[in-house]
């Protein structure tokens, strides 16, 4: 069964943004393989302005543990 997906409401305030992502992918033909082939040219001519976020997201994920008072006697 092939349906279509629900449109958002018209008034979410992210217009602009999928005007941005339609004319993008636009100019690849819709083909999400030349899409992938020009984002990744993007991330490494602008490889200086990336912010990684890895080591944060580890501390988030996996937090130190903390002694349970109690917990090994």
């Amino acid at each position: 069964m092939n349906t279509p997906a629900p449109k958002p409401p018209a008034d979410d305030g992210l217009e602009w943004l999928r005007d941005i992502r339609r004319a993008m992918s636009a100019e690849c033909n819709h083909d999400p393989r030349i899409m992938g082939a020009k984002l990744r040219a993007l991330e490494k001519q602008y490889a200086h302005r990336m912010f990684r976020t890895r080591r944060v997201l580890e501390q988030v994920v996996s937090p130190p543990t903390v002694p349970v008072a109690g917990a090994g006697e």
